[in-house]
């Protein structure tokens, strides 16, 4: 994301640079320590929900040491909590939604001593007597191709090879991520909305190109495609796939992202695996069909169960994704699907809480229902997070989770699986 607003920038403005505070474990101290030496007119930081208490104090902190910088935010917590950042004064903007487009119109406004934003789509901001003004949302770009690629150049590669990557198994150090489309039509009601509903794709020529630019320039031998649907629209899928097998680059695909299990088909399987594909994740959420009508996915689960057998007798290892916690969710459903993950042929699985991010249904249905929801960010850790949504006690659930992983995890066949 990050790389994406810069390569946008520095077309007009070619004094670009991109720190990562995760790859260099750099704390909001040290971070501005490189800003300060850096000097930048304008800084943008991009967080996730957990992330925003270290967003607010980096903001705090550069603006304490250079004070005439101007701090943007952005990327997946701004966009649903525009109202909660901007009334930090240390943050000038909010750029919301994909801001490739609105980044690059701020920076040329800032260029050429603009005060009036009210034309700006997608931008949050301050007047100068201090009233907050949230302008009009940005259509999201439809023409993915016509986008140019990351500003893969702005990192240093090597850093990033020793770093969890959507888990710890991976084939090569050297890997890269890669986006080949955006968002996803289904509404479940805990996901995010940050690409829209709208299902936008780039075309296989173009996400085949860019991975030519990655093996040739930058010595890149594994993909992790982060498409939060890859498999919607097959038959690109399967265009991305035989292009892969034809180039023969030998590259290892994974996808930690998930694959949506009940239309993925054994044709495509069977060309990702000839391309290189060795692992992947389907999520399932909840083996529970009423369970499964409350989140609004209305996976067809039997489907499900067929092709994560057909997907695992490839030789390819596969990881299930389930959320333990929904709104009426009863031990009982919780125990029912434990018991279908441990009897599935999934490799690996993880069983989160259900977290009630900001922007999604869930998070308006529990508002409405009067639930007292944490107001520290820090709380929706995706890990550790005590958030319990459900009528089962919080201490039944932490128990039931620890059975999940024993169940899961002690069974002969299965670490033999995992073995081989």
């Amino acid at each position: 994301g990050v790389m994406m607003v810069a390569s946008l920038a520095r077309e007009r403005h070619p004094d670009v640079h991109v720190l990562d505070m995760k790859v260099e474990g750099w704390t909001p101290e040290q971070c501005c320590d490189a800003l300060e030496r850096l000097r930048p007119d304008v800084v943008g930081l991009s967080a996730m929900t957990y992330e925003a208490g270290c967003m607010h104090a980096v903001a705090k902190e550069i603006k304490r040491r250079l004070p005439g910088v101007v701090v943007a935010c952005g990327g997946p917590h701004p966009s649903v909590a525009d109202g909660d950042v901007i009334a930090d004064p240390a943050v000038d903007f909010v750029v919301r939604g994909e801001g490739e487009v609105t980044f690059q119109e701020l920076l040329d406004g800032l260029a050429a001593g603009r005060a009036d934003w009210s034309d700006c789509a997608g931008l949050t901001w301050r007047e100068a007597g201090g009233d907050v003004v949230r302008n009009p949302d940005r259509p999201p770009p439809q023409d993915l191709s016509a986008l140019p690629f990351p500003a893969w150049d702005l990192i240093d590669h090597a850093k990033y090879r020793s770093v969890p990557r959507g888990g710890v198994i991976y084939a090569h150090p050297e890997f890269a991520t890669m986006f080949s489309s955006r968002a996803c039509p289904w509404r479940c009601t805990y996901c995010h909305n940050s690409y829209g509903k709208t299902f936008r794709e780039r075309s296989a020529e173009h996400v085949l190109a860019e991975i030519d630019l990655l093996v040739r320039e930058h010595g890149v031998k594994e993909l992790v495609f982060m498409d939060d649907i890859f498999n919607f629209r097959p038959e690109r899928a399967k265009t991305i796939a035989r292009g892969l097998i034809e180039r023969d680059y030998g590259l290892a695909l994974t996808f930690p992202n998930g694959f949506r299990g009940d239309i993925l088909d054994e044709e495509l399987v069977d060309l990702l695996v000839d391309a290189g594909m060795y692992r992947c994740m389907v999520a399932v959420e909840s083996a529970v069909p009423r369970i499964q009508k409350v989140m609004q996915k209305n996976l067809k689960i039997d489907k499900v169960r067929s092709i994560v057998d057909y997907i695992a007798s490839k030789g390819v290892m596969v990881h299930g994704a389930f959320m333990l916690g929904f709104p009426t969710e009863t031990s009982g459903e919780m125990e029912a699907t434990i018991d279908w993950a441990a009897e599935s042929s999934f490799h690996t699985a993880a069983f989160f809480r259900v977290i009630p991010f900001k922007g999604t249904e869930l998070f308006e249905q529990v508002q409405h229902a009067g639930y007292d929801l944490p107001t520290d960010w820090s709380a929706y850790e995706p890990y550790e997070t005590d958030i319990n949504l459900s009528a089962v006690p919080e201490r039944l659930i932490f128990r039931l989770r620890k059975r999940a992983y024993r169940r899961f995890y002690l069974s002969p066949r299965r670490l033999l699986r995992i073995f081989r």
